[in-house]
């Protein structure tokens, strides 16, 4: 066996170690087997072992508290998970139902305008429009009211209108069907003295809908008081203005005119009825028409009145001669009067008429002489013989160019 018989084997497993480089083979020598192979049947086990042997016993669920705990867990889990999931696709939803309500919202009303159904009920409230002005004078009045475009020319529908008075329940005024425009006319609405509060409503098949904001307006009858605090009737001014001041009902339009010289002025009271104006005067009495109308058209006068100068025409007479001897008659005098008016200044155009006379003979009488522009006017004349030996007097009659004034002066005369 060591000299040829094994050759064939060694030259067999030279190639297999030789593998790779000269490594090693991977190769194991497989165990021998103890026995015959098969399924080996354990043994039962002895009676001392199945004596001491505890049978199995399923175990019970959990407890009932433990369930409750476990449940709220998951609720817990749950919320939080929803809220952040809300938090994401909330918008994107909301729009989506939004859009989807606005379709519905859209189609509804489409069919509600078309066919109402009998229990809808009114969304809006009416409008009453406030008047021009809150105060009248009339014991009826023509309210406007817009009612919600929603209803216009529905049957069933109507515009009810309430009053309320101080100190007195809301009664209804009246009640006017819907028509087919939106502004609708309540023609004839009858005033209560002092303040009458107006709202209305529009009451349909499914009730009545939200009362309108409030509008009052006030039935004034009464004619507004007038006070003159200045000037004083009577007064006398000097300028060529005056203010007239006073008191009445509160925005009131007041209106002054002057007689004299038809000059007018212009005022409005104001909140607690004070007014002021200024207005014209001419010489002489000036008188003043105050006129007051009151907010709901009620009227008043008061008169006042006042002279600008002296206060009254005025004249000055006076001679180159006052004293006469009888021994010396006749002889010549002449008289000047001096016309000024009502203003200070001297008059022109008045009319003079003088009168003399002395014991013993007739008086002598002039014919009118007009003033010039000085507002003189001149009489001469000459004192005959005969006259006696006494006191004699010499007057003047001036009267203005419109004939509603007139003054006089004298002079006496002495003869010896």
């Amino acid at each position: 066996m060591q000299g040829g018989a094994l050759s064939p084997l060694r030259a067999t497993i030279t190639p297999m170690e030789a593998r790779r480089g000269g490594r090693p083979s991977q190769v194991r020598p497989r165990p021998s087997s103890p026995g015959p192979r098969g399924r080996i049947r354990p043994a039962p086990p002895s009676p001392t072992r199945l004596s001491r042997h505890r049978s199995l016993e399923r175990r019970r669920g959990i407890p009932l508290i433990a369930k409750f705990a476990l449940a709220g867990g998951v609720v817990v889990l749950g919320f939080f998970a929803l809220q952040i999931g809300m938090a994401i696709i909330g918008p994107a939803v909301s729009s989506l139902v939004k859009g989807f309500g606005d379709m519905v919202g859209s189609l509804t009303h489409i069919t509600a305008s078309a066919s109402p159904s009998g229990s809808g009920i009114v969304s809006g409230a009416p409008t009453i429009e406030p008047p021009d002005s809150s105060t009248t004078n009339t014991a009826s009045i023509d309210l406007t009211v817009q009612v919600p475009a929603s209803v216009v020319g529905l049957a069933g529908y109507t515009v009810r209108l309430y009053v309320t008075l101080p100190n007195v329940q809301p009664s209804i005024a009246t009640e006017t069907p819907v028509g087919g425009t939106a502004t609708m006319v309540l023609s004839g609405v009858a005033l209560a003295k002092g303040q009458n509060v107006f709202t209305a409503s529009v009451i349909g098949p499914g009730g009545e809908s939200a009362l309108s904001k409030p509008v009052t307006i006030t039935l004034d009858v009464s004619k507004p008081k007038i006070t003159i605090t200045a000037p004083k009737s009577g007064a006398t001014v000097k300028g060529t203005t005056v203010t007239v001041k006073g008191k009445t009902q509160a925005a009131s339009a007041v209106r002054i005119q002057n007689d004299a010289n038809g000059a007018t002025a212009t005022a409005t009271a104001d909140d607690t009825g004070i007014f002021s104006a200024v207005i014209a005067v001419t010489a002489g009495p000036n008188n003043l028409t105050v006129t007051v109308t009151d907010p709901a058209g009620n009227g008043n006068t008061a008169t006042v009145t006042v002279t600008k100068g002296a206060g009254a025409l005025h004249v000055n007479l006076t001679g180159t001669v006052y004293q006469f001897r009888a021994k010396r008659l006749p002889t010549n005098v002449t008289f000047t009067a001096v016309v000024i008016g009502g203003d200070g200044k001297r008059v022109a155009g008045a009319t003079a008429l003088f009168t003399v006379s002395v014991p013993g003979l007739q008086p002598l009488v002039s014919s009118p002489i007009t003033t010039d522009k000085n507002g003189s006017a001149t009489f001469s004349t000459s004192i005959p013989k005969g006259a006696m030996a006494g006191a004699g007097l010499a007057t003047v009659l001036v009267t203005m160019p419109t004939g509603t004034q007139t003054a006089t002066d004298r002079a006496v005369l002495t003869v010896r």
